[in-house]
C-alpha cells in the first residue's frame, strides 16, 4: 500500500513539474515571441523615420542651393519657405532615430537655426526687401554644414539598404566586459575628448590622416555627425529657436559648482526619478553659455550646468518594453515628477511618438502661459517613468516679466477674423524674432472645419502668430 502511495505520489510531483515546466517553456516562448515582434516594430519605426529623414535632408538641401541662386522675390520666398518646412521635417524624423541626446542634439539644434532663420528672411523677402551681406553669409554657411548632414544621411540610409546596418550597437558580450575583447563601436563625445586629452601627437596625426571612423550603426553615425559639428564656430544669427547659443542664459541660478557638487546634483536627481544610491560619473565637460559637467549613470546621461548647478538635459537610453500607458496617464506620470523635481509648470502639448511621450509644460506668471520659458519631458510608454529632460529653454530665457496689456479682452477680440468661434482665450507670452517677445492675447479658435491658435498683440494690436491645431493618432500637432 505504501509503495502504491509513494508511486502515486511520484506520477503527481512529475505530473505538476511536467506542467510547471511546460508553462514556463510556453510563457518563455510567448514574452520571446512579443519581444521579437516589439523589435521588429522598432526596426520599421526607425526604418520610415531614417527614409523620411533622408528625403528632408536632400530636399532642404536642394532648396537652399536654388535660394541662392533664386533672384525673384516669388521664387526666393518660394524656396525659403520650403527650406524652413523641410527643416521642421527633419527635427521630428531625427527624434525617432536612436542616438543619444536624440532632440537636444548639435544637428537638432542646427536644423532649428536653419528653419528660423529660413523663416526670417522669408519674410524679409516676401516684403521686397534685400538681404544683407551678414545675412547672406550665413545662408551659406548653414547651407554649407547641410551638405555635411545630407551626405551623412543618405550614407547612413545607403548602408542600412544595402548592407543592412543595424540600427543600434549591440551590447558588449562578457570578453568586452572584462576588458579581454576590443569594443568596436564608436565612442561617445565624451569618451572620445578624454582619448583626445590622453593622445600623442603621433596619434592624433595618424587619426587625421585616417578620417573618421566607418559608423557601426546608424546610432553611432549619427554620433560621429554630432561630433563633426562641434569643430564649426556658432553661427552669429540669433533665432527664435536658437536656445543653446543664448549670449547670457537669463534663467541659471547664481554661482558657480564645482565637479563634486555638480555630482551630488545629479546624484538627487537621480534619487528623486527613481535611481537610488546612484553614482553618476563625469565623463566630459560642454562649453558655452550653459556649458556643464556630462554624467552617465547606468543607461542614463545628463548634463549639470556650471552657473547655478541644475539639471539642463537628461536622458535614459535604456530598451522600452510593450507599451502600457496612454497619453493621459504618461501626462500625469510627467506632472508628478515635475512636483518632485520643484517645478510649478502646465502642460501645453503632447506628442505620442510609440515608446515615449513627448511632453511640453511651461510656467505662469499672472495667468500668462511664458512659451519661451518651455521644459520638455519624455515618459516611457511601458511603466511611466522619466526619459528624458530638456530644461535648457527655460534656463536660457525664464526671466521676470511684466505682463501688462493695453488692450482689453474685448479689443483683442475685435481683431480676430470673422466666423472664428472662440473656444477659450488667455494672457501669454511668446517668441519672436531675435531676442524679443511679445505680450499676447492667445485664443483658441474653430474655424473653416479645423482649430487654430491665433495671438494677438496686447499692446498694438497687431496679429503676432497663428497656428493650426491638427488632430493626428500622436496627439494634437501645433503647425
Amino acid at each position: 500500500m505504501k509503495k502504491v502511495t509513494r508511486y502515486s505520489t511520484l506520477m503527481v510531483l512529475s505530473t505538476v513539474l511536467f506542467l510547471a515546466l511546460a508553462v514556463s517553456v510556453g510563457w518563455g516562448y510567448y514574452q520571446y515571441n512579443t519581444l521579437k515582434e516589439y523589435k521588429l516594430e522598432s526596426e520599421n519605426q526607425y526604418k520610415r523615420a531614417l527614409a523620411d529623414l533622408s528625403v528632408n535632408a536632400d530636399n532642404l538641401e536642394t532648396d537652399m542651393a536654388k535660394a541662392k541662386v533664386a533672384n525673384s522675390s516669388a521664387q526666393k520666398t518660394m524656396y525659403l519657405t520650403h527650406v524652413w518646412k523641410n527643416s521642421d521635417l527633419a527635427v521630428k524624423n531625427l527624434s525617432i532615430l536612436p542616438a543619444d541626446e536624440v532632440g537636444l542634439s548639435n544637428v537638432s539644434v542646427f536644423l532649428n537655426q536653419v528653419a528660423d532663420f529660413s523663416k526670417a528672411v522669408s519674410r524679409k523677402v516676401a516684403g521686397v526687401e534685400q538681404l544683407s551681406t551678414d545675412e547672406e553669409k550665413n545662408f551659406d554657411t548653414m547651407h554649407e554644414r547641410v551638405l555635411e548632414i545630407n551626405r551623412t544621411i543618405q550614407a547612413l540610409r545607403n548602408d542600412v539598404e544595402t548592407q543592412n546596418l543595424a540600427f543600434l550597437d549591440k551590447e558588449p558580450g562578457f570578453l568586452q566586459k572584462i576588458g579581454l575583447a576590443g569594443n568596436k563601436t564608436v565612442p561617445t563625445v565624451a569618451e572620445g575628448n578624454e582619448k583626445d586629452n590622453q593622445s600623442s601627437p603621433d596619434k592624433e596625426t595618424k587619426e587625421q590622416a585616417e578620417g573618421p571612423q566607418t559608423p557601426t550603426s546608424v546610432s553611432s553615425g549619427l554620433k560621429q555627425l554630432d561630433v563633426s559639428l562641434q569643430k564649426y564656430p556658432p553661427i552669429s544669427y540669433k533665432g527664435e529657436m536658437d536656445t543653446h547659443y543664448v549670449e547670457k542664459p537669463l534663467g541659471l541660478p547664481a554661482g558657480k559648482v564645482n565637479e563634486s557638487q555638480a555630482q551630488a546634483v545629479a546624484k538627487d536627481f537621480l534619487t528623486i526619478i527613481g535611481y537610488p544610491n546612484a553614482a553618476p560619473t563625469v565623463t566630459g565637460q560642454s562649453e558655452g553659455p550653459m556649458g556643464g559637467f556630462m554624467m552617465t549613470y547606468q543607461t542614463t546621461f545628463l548634463e549639470v550646468s556650471k552657473k547655478g548647478g541644475v539639471v539642463t538635459i537628461f536622458n535614459d537610453q535604456r530598451d522600452t518594453d510593450e507599451r502600457k500607458l496612454d497619453i493621459s496617464q504618461a501626462v500625469k506620470s510627467a506632472e508628478s515628477y515635475l512636483v518632485k523635481l520643484g517645478w510649478k509648470l502646465v502642460v501645453t502639448s503632447t506628442e505620442d511618438l510609440g515608446s515615449y511621450i513627448q511632453i511640453d509644460a511651461v510656467p505662469q506668471t499672472g495667468g500668462a502661459r511664458l512659451y519661451p520659458d518651455k521644459v520638455r519631458v519624455m515618459i516611457a510608454t511601458d511603466n511611466g517613468k522619466i526619459i528624458g529632460l530638456d530644461t535648457t529653454p527655460y534656463y536660457a530665457f525664464h526671466h521676470d516679466r511684466e505682463i501688462k496689456p493695453v488692450l482689453t479682452l474685448d479689443q483683442a477680440k475685435s481683431k480676430l477674423k470673422k466666423g472664428l468661434q472662440i473656444i477659450e482665450n488667455r494672457m501669454a507670452v511668446i517668441s519672436k524674432l531675435g531676442t524679443d517677445e511679445a505680450v499676447c492675447y492667445e485664443f483658441r479658435c474653430k474655424g473653416f472645419g479645423e482649430e487654430y491658435l491665433v495671438y494677438i498683440n496686447a499692446k498694438d494690436g497687431s496679429e503676432e502668430k497663428i497656428n493650426r491645431v491638427i488632430e493626428s493618432p500622436r496627439g494634437k500637432l501645433i503647425q
